[in-house]
C-alpha cells in the first residue's frame, strides 16, 4: 500500500485514477492544482506523486522543480507524470529532475496500476 498524491485538475481523470488505485489498496489524496499539491506535501507524508503536467496555479514543471529543491524527505520522491500534451518536449527536463515514468493520456488503468505497483516495495 502506498500513500499517493494525485495532482490532477480534470475531475474525470482524477476520479478514474483514484478509484483504480484505491481498489488496488492505495491511499489517494487528490490535489486540483500545483499549489494544493505542494501544500499537501507539507502536511502529510507521501510515497509517490502522480502529476499532471498541465495544472492551474502552478504547472508540473514548476512543481517538480520545487519538490526537487525540498529537504531530503521529498527531494527523491518518485514522480510519475501524466500528460495528454506530448512528452518529447519534456524528456530532457524529466531526465534532469529524476522523473523516470510517465503515461500519455488517455492511459489504460492496468498500465497505471502496473507502474504504481513497481514503486510498492512493502
Amino acid at each position: 500500500m502506498l500513500r499517493i498524491l494525485l495532482a490532477e485538475d480534470d475531475a474525470n481523470h482524477a476520479t478514474l485514477a483514484r478509484q483504480t488505485l484505491e481498489e488496488d489498496g492505495h491511499v489517494i489524496t487528490v490535489a486540483k492544482d500545483g499549489r494544493q499539491a505542494l501544500d499537501a506535501m507539507g502536511r502529510q507524508p507521501f510515497d509517490l506523486v502522480l502529476l499532471d503536467m498541465r495544472l492551474p496555479v502552478m504547472d508540473g514543471r514548476e512543481f517538480i522543480d520545487r519538490v526537487r529543491g525540498m529537504p531530503v524527505r521529498y527531494a527523491d520522491i518518485p514522480i510519475v507524470v501524466l500528460t495528454g500534451y506530448g512528452l518529447r518536449q519534456h524528456l530532457d527536463f524529466f531526465r534532469r529532475f529524476g522523473v523516470h515514468d510517465y503515461l500519455a493520456k488517455p492511459y489504460d488503468c492496468d498500465e497505471l496500476t502496473a507502474i504504481v505497483r513497481s514503486y510498492d516495495h512493502s
